[in-house]
């Protein structure tokens, strides 16, 4: 039996808050055309494949999280897989995204090796992330708060590390933008279903009632 994750417990409050996210500015970036097959890697309730299902081929998530995947909305392919092991063939899709879950992955690097793998000749990647502190001390600070919210928390990436693991793919930038993204501290931990002790103690750690990451999003065109 499959152990229970902080993300299977906490389905319907990320199904909720994708719910009312504007999926457009991230869907401009990846330029979907209307024979696209596109995959999703990290999908959780699926919304942004959903946000593509009607400007595309097929719109197939991945998720290994069944809870999550049972908010997909309609028409949406959901696959509960991982993306360290994807159960696609080679070259299988036009468009690949991965919104804001690279940092979850205990091998990011191997992930975006499997996006290579998949991704097809003159297809696109866009991804959007936080990007790590540039102050390693303060970046390592980050990450130590992050596993306490999310021990399955991995690492932000750094800027230019995606770039410089899909290059010699031939998966080249080719479009970027970054810019702050505040949060509120409640918000961000109610999310995450934490027990009042474990929320208040993440406050401490964090100092403020809200903060700041670089919100970066990006891109990446197969050019091989």
């Amino acid at each position: 039996m499959t152990e229970e994750t902080r993300f299977d417990r906490t389905a319907e409050r990320y199904a909720a808050h994708s719910a009312e996210r504007d999926w457009e500015p991230f869907i401009a970036i990846c330029k979907p055309q209307p024979g696209d097959r596109t995959l999703d890697v990290g999908a959780g309730p699926g919304f942004l494949s959903g946000a593509l299902r009607d400007r595309v081929a097929e719109a197939v998530a991945l998720e290994p999280s069944q809870a999550m995947l049972s908010h997909a909305p309609e028409g949406v392919n959901g696959v509960v897989g991982s993306a360290l092991d994807m159960p696609f063939a080679d070259a299988s899709f036009d468009l690949v995204t991965c919104v804001n879950s690279l940092h979850h992955l205990p091998d990011p690097h191997a992930a975006l090796r499997e996006i290579a793998r998949v991704l097809a000749p003159g297809g696109r990647f866009a991804i959007q992330d936080y990007l790590r502190h540039p102050d390693p001390v303060e970046a390592e600070r980050w990450d130590a708060i992050e596993r306490v919210r999310d021990p399955g928390h991995g690492r932000l990436p750094a800027e230019g590390e995606v770039a410089e693991v899909l290059a010699p793919f031939g998966i080249v930038p080719a479009e970027q933008v970054e810019r702050p993204s505040s949060w509120q501290t409640a918000a961000w931990n109610d999310i995450a279903g934490l027990d009042p002790e474990t929320a208040e103690h993440i406050h401490g750690l964090i100092g403020a009632d809200s903060f700041t990451l670089r919100m970066w999003r990006a891109r990446f065109e197969r050019t091989d």
